[in-house]
């Protein structure tokens, strides 16, 4: 019996121990206080009550944090992030009883310093690595401001933008745009100059997209985010912008036309925040014109030996001109469901005029005279105009609902309208050279096309919490559009006056495509790695109807009434991180993705660009397929930041704009095709330095192998070339009201499918003014291309199927800089309370 009483007493004073003993946790999730975005990788310190540490932990990728092995105690508790002021959460208890504390959502605001008696805004960093994306701070971008999401993109590293408006990630185009997490049917050049950059926050570049994304775009994605958070109350803010490069200004003696590099816009934006709900709108115009010229040298190889050479030169201004206007609200219906909706109009106009002089005649490669060849030497003006219109609706709402069990649904639906059309004047008149005048009009071209876009987006996503702090998302999300109209090319008669229209030309189309995508994805932390690993689903069924068959045979191809496309992809995700420690991550990220044609690629509509050139669509095209691997070394070293990232992306079934000759006209001929496969192999490095509290500067730049082969009409391409680009910004706080920003541009020339373009480089500088006496205002000058060097040269060639050179052309594009810029900015809040806000739902959840 005693010993019965002993063993008895042993037992309870064991577990009695083991209760004493037992260790405790925090957990947490780190954001950002002002935007309510989670922080990876910040810093998490436990002290004693005498400011003794303890220990400590680094967030995940999803800000999250977890200390554990804790003994009963109180604890201070101090979070810090580079770019961001600390803070410190005081006397957090572990006992018995309560030994597993949550801390919620730590919030960090962007730090701020004292510069002679005057508060400023810290040097954040401009540039932030997660597991899947870059994100970039718009505000660091001084010299894009007042323009739009064109010019803060063509700051990036890596990232190109064309005079079309093309983006292009190392060498790759067709990105897909998402607008605040959300995707958009609308072209990408297209959307981005809607967007002013007044009002982006940062901008998102992934070029290894998880399965939660669509798979379209072989580019990746670029997601915008607006300006949508702000201080308790009302926060509005006005700008205005003026600029011009007077001394580009000019006038075509010929046609009297009127060329003004002048440029101007402004905006206005609000921001609402009272308690649960949050509203906010703007309203943006901008206009700009360039001013530029074109030279250019193309020669046709005919039949007897000789080439028939067409040498041309003249002014080439552009004009871009958009306004827009957005309102949407967020509200937290309780604390586990919340409502979104938003509506965005944007209206733009973009074109270019072209006043050509050409001199065309007979030679040899050399433009010499051929002996028993008459040169029938010819000039011919060709004055143009080509001007494309777009109107855009696009209206979203979404609604999530969480639940206890650490899980949530959000549903969500998006629709868009777009108007879309295109005008094209082309003239040609004798030209008396000796003379210098226009002489009798010889032809007269008028194209149009006016083809409307409807789209419409549902989503069901479940996304539930998991061990090893993961999760599990599941979702449906079918979209649809179709994109139906017509095309007509019609012509003038110059000997009595009529227009008359080319019924062989003519044409209308009508564009169904829906894909049913599902995906489910994994995410978790496992010790010092994090995991997220998906599959994606997409299912396609494509109709592409043509009502004139018989309209076109440039190609010894017949066209088909109907085209389809029905079939099933499956699109793995991965992406792996192991953290070395707070400072040192290296990052793995492989996918596969589709790029699907746009209609204007497809429509069998023949545009008559210029004198040398017709452009016409492929309805045969097929999608493209991408497989991209990309291994990131993440490190920091005081307050500097570093990644070295290597990548691969093969591209197979790749969609080539080629060129042919027209021989019948003795002009070019440019459509698409599906005829090969490109590949790029290199490295990019980023690096985010900081000079103390008054300077930083980000520099990025790759290096990698460009390959592109295939079948080009008959001719096997294979073309290679050691790309690289060089891309830096520099930040100096001069004085407490005034900063210094300086950037530059520079890539290499690069082979494409039948040609190169050549070598670019710009710079441009900015100077920014806050008066202490003038409470919420920014004053800004601007100095674009200082060095007058935005020149794009490229050049083109084509071989027919037995290796002989059928045509060459070259041509150069000068825009006239530099240009000069004048902007101000006033803000104003009417409360001036800090507000943490649950942030959007859709947009959220993927961003």
């Amino acid at each position: 019996m005693n010993k019965i009483k002993l063993i008895l007493i042993v037992l309870f004073l064991g577990s009695f121990a083991n209760v004493f003993a037992q260790k405790g946790a925090l957990n947490g999730v780190v954001v950002d206080k002002s935007t309510n975005d989670r922080i990876p990788f910040a810093t998490v310190s436990v002290y004693d009550v005498n400011f003794e540490l303890v220990t400590g932990a680094v967030s995940n990728y999803k800000g999250r944090f977890k200390v554990v092995k804790l003994d009963e105690g109180d604890y201070r508790v101090v979070i810090s992030f580079i770019g961001y002021s600390t803070d410190t959460l005081d006397l957090v208890s572990l006992s018995s009883i309560k030994n597993n504390v949550q801390l919620g959502e730590v919030g960090l605001a962007p730090s701020t310093v004292e510069l002679e008696g005057v508060e400023v805004k810290g040097l954040a960093r401009t540039t932030s690595k997660k597991i899947d994306r870059q994100t970039y701070r718009a505000s660091d971008f001084e010299t894009a401001s007042g323009g739009t999401a064109v010019d803060v993109l063509n700051k990036l590293p890596s990232v190109s933008v064309g005079p079309d408006g093309t983006v292009l990630v190392r060498g790759t185009s067709d990105f897909m745009v998402y607008l605040n997490g959300k995707p958009t049917q609308m072209e990408a050049s297209i959307l981005l100059g809607q967007i002013s950059a007044n009002s982006i926050e940062n901008i998102d570049v992934i070029t290894v997209p998880t399965a939660r994304f669509d798979a379209q775009g072989k580019g990746g994605i670029i997601n915008i985010t607006t300006i949508k958070d702000g201080q308790e109350g009302l926060s509005v803010s006005a700008n205005g912008l003026f600029g011009a490069a007077p001394w580009g200004n000019a006038t075509d003696k010929y046609s009297n036309f009127e060329l003004n590099d002048r440029r101007g816009g402004g905006g206005l934006n609000m921001v609402y925040n009272k308690e649960e709900l949050s509203v906010y709108g703007g309203l943006n115009y901008n206009t700009r014109n360039v001013n530029g010229s074109r030279v250019g040298d193309a020669r046709l190889l005919q039949s007897d030996g000789s080439y028939y050479h067409m040498v041309a030169g003249g002014e080439r201004p552009e004009w871009y001109e958009n306004y827009s206007a957005n309102i949407g609200l967020d509200y937290d219906l309780s604390k586990m469901s919340t409502i979104s909706a938003s509506y965005f109009y944007g209206n733009r106009t973009e074109g270019r005029s072209a006043f050509y002089v050409y001199n065309n005649f007979y030679g040899d490669i050399d433009k010499n005279p051929i002996p028993g060849i008459d040169p029938q030497n010819h000039w011919i003006y060709n004055p143009n105009k080509d001007n494309r219109y777009g109107a855009f609706h696009t209206g979203n709402v979404d609604f999530t609902q969480k639940f206890d069990n650490k899980s949530k649904i959000t549903l969500s639906l998006l629709y868009e309208h777009s108007e879309l059309s295109r005008e094209l004047n082309n003239l040609e008149y004798d030209f008396d050279k000796p003379n210098d005048s226009v002489g009798e009009k010889i032809e007269h071209f008028y194209q149009t096309d006016n083809t409307p876009l409807d789209g419409f987006r549902t989503s069901i996503e479940y996304e539930k919490e998991l061990g090893n702090e993961g999760n599990l998302g599941i979702g449906f999300q079918p979209q649809f559009i179709n994109q139906s109209g017509g095309y007509r090319y019609d012509t003038l008669n110059v000997d009595n006056g009529d227009w008359g229209t080319r019924d062989d030309f003519n044409n209308d189309i009508d564009l169904s495509r829906a894909v049913y995508a599902g995906y489910i994805d994994y995410s978790g932390t496992f010790g010092d790695f994090t995991v997220i690993a998906g599959l994606r689903l997409e299912y396609t069924d494509q109709l592409l109807q043509i009502a004139n068959a018989d309209s076109l045979d440039f190609f010894d191809k017949p066209i088909l009434p109907e085209y389809k496309v029905q079939q099933l992809d499956w699109f793995p995700t991965l992406h792996l991180n192991y953290s070395f420690n707070e400072n040192d991550a290296l990052i793995f990220a492989a996918s596969r993705r589709i790029n699907r044609p746009p209609t204007k690629n497809m429509a069998p509509f023949l545009y008559r660009r210029h004198y040398e050139v017709y452009l016409v669509g492929d309805p045969e095209l097929q999608p493209e397929y991408l497989t991209n691997f990309e291994l990131t070394l993440d490190k920091k070293i005081g307050n500097q930041s570093f990644s070295l990232t290597g990548f691969y992306r093969g591209t197979d079934n790749a969609i080539f704009r080629v060129n042919t000759v027209y021989e019948e006209e003795n002009v070019l001929i440019r459509s698409y095709t599906n005829s090969g496969n490109v590949k790029a192999l290199g490295a990019e490095l980023n690096a985010n330095l900081v000079a103390g509290k008054f300077a930083k500067f980000f520099i990025g730049g790759s290096l990698y192998n460009f390959n592109t082969q295939g079948d080009v009409f008959g001719y096997q391409e294979n073309n290679s070339s050691t790309n690289w680009s060089l891309k830096g910004n520099m930040n100096l706080l001069l004085t407490k009201a005034l900063k210094f920003t300086l950037d530059f541009d520079m890539r290499s020339a690069t082979v494409t499918t039948q040609g190169r373009n050549e070598m670019f480089y710009m710079s441009n500088a900015a100077f920014n003014y806050t008066p202490k006496a003038l409470n919420g205002w920014d004053l800004s000058v601007k100095v674009l291309d200082i060095l007058s060097s935005n020149l794009t040269g490229l050049s083109t060639r084509a071989y027919d199927s037995s290796g002989t050179q059928i045509f060459y052309q070259e041509v150069e594009y000068d825009r006239y800089g530099p240009i000069l810029e004048l902007s101000a900015t006033y803000s104003f809040n009417m409360n001036g309370k800090s507000r943490k806000k649950a942030g959007s739902t859709f947009g959220k959840d993927q961003f």
